[in-house]
């Protein structure tokens, strides 16, 4: 009863909330591409890390692989940082985040790239 107790207690500690100036490290599930045509191309699955930047109001992402120092603006109506819900856009399409989960699509004229990633704050 006690282990059950500390376990609710630590898993609603305000600890587990995202908050501005965290850091969350990234490992891809998926990275594919599906062409106008419906072929579909999978990439190398990577590591990434971004930190939720207080400042920019934003998603800012690190050196090296395909999100390369990307900025993703917070979109304020779909942002809820400390429940570790938001939803993020950036020139090169947009990002949904949910409880540790990372959706990335980009919609252009010759096809679509989604990336989906578990990822954990550190």
């Amino acid at each position: 009863m006690i282990k059950r107790i500390l376990l609710t207690l630590l898993l609603i500690s305000p600890l587990s909330f995202a908050d501005w100036g965290d850091v969350y490290d990234c490992e891809m599930t998926n990275f594919s591409e599906v062409t106008l045509d419906g072929d579909k191309k999978n990439s190398k699955l990577e590591k990434f890390k971004f930190k939720l930047d207080k400042n920019r109001n934003a998603m800012v992402f690190g050196k090296g692989g395909y999100f390369e120092n990307r900025v993703g603006k917070l979109d304020s109506d779909y942002a809820w940082v400390s429940k570790e819900t938001w939803e993020a856009t950036h020139e090169y399409g947009r990002y949904v985040f949910n409880n540790g989960k990372l959706l990335h699509s980009f919609v252009r004229n010759v096809g679509i790239t989604t990336v989906t990633a578990n990822c954990d704050k550190f």
